[in-house]
């Protein structure tokens, strides 16, 4: 018989599968973005109906067999009662968790990303800073540990790191002017630019304190 597995982690996202089951992704401290079937639990009465919910914290014990992994039990930490209330909070929420998704990988350590969740989430509840705002800042740092990160330091020409006058999406950061051709990239603001390095180069923790004392 297969062993029983603790992993803790939040649901991005949730889909039912026949009449009374569902499967669930979940970014997991420990082993990154999983795939979990929770049998019977789109039935009310199930003990696993209310926490195989969208957005919410949990442990959860699971079982691996050759083909999938299954829910037995789960213990909820936190629901993120505070992204519920609201139809902007829903919105946004929901979108960083499909971002999240879009970016991890199963079998990664993932980490980094999940604690990025946890810092907007609670941004997101303290509403200092616009939604729009958290909302750039996110994507910019989840680019950044998906390894899509913008170099912002020096230009990606020549490595030069003044006069970085110009940004190009598609060669991946800062152009300085001497190597900016006419037309080239999108002009940025010295004001841009530091905000631009501090969102790569700032802990998660203090990620949002920026913003926060700009507002």
């Amino acid at each position: 018989m297969s062993e029983q597995t603790k992993v803790t982690g939040i649901v991005l996202s949730v889909y039912p599968v026949g009449e009374n089951d569902r499967r669930l992704t979940i970014l997991t401290k420990e082993r990154g973005k999983i795939q979990v079937f929770a049998r019977g639990s789109r039935r009310p009465k199930h003990p696993l109906f209310g926490v195989t919910q969208p957005l919410i914290y949990c442990e959860f014990m699971v079982t691996d067999t050759r083909n999938y992994t299954y829910l037995n039990s789960a213990e909820c930490k936190d629901y993120f009662y505070f992204l519920k209330k609201d139809l902007e909070d829903i919105y946004y929420s929901s979108y960083f968790a499909e971002v999240a998704e879009y970016f991890t990988m199963e079998g990664q350590d993932e980490r980094n990303i999940l604690n990025l969740l946890f810092v907007t989430f609670l941004a997101m509840k303290k509403k200092l800073i616009s939604l729009s705002l958290i909302r750039r800042i996110y994507e910019l740092k989840i680019l950044q540990f998906a390894g899509f990160g913008l170099q912002s330091f020096q230009c990606v020409h020549c490595g030069n790191e003044e006069h970085l006058t110009r940004i190009s999406f598609e060669e991946g950061g800062m152009l300085c002017s001497g190597c900016a051709v006419k037309g080239q990239g999108r002009e940025v603001e010295s004001a841009v630019l530091y905000v631009l390095q501090y969102v790569s180069s700032i802990p998660l923790t203090f990620i949002f304190l920026y913003s926060q004392r700009k507002h």
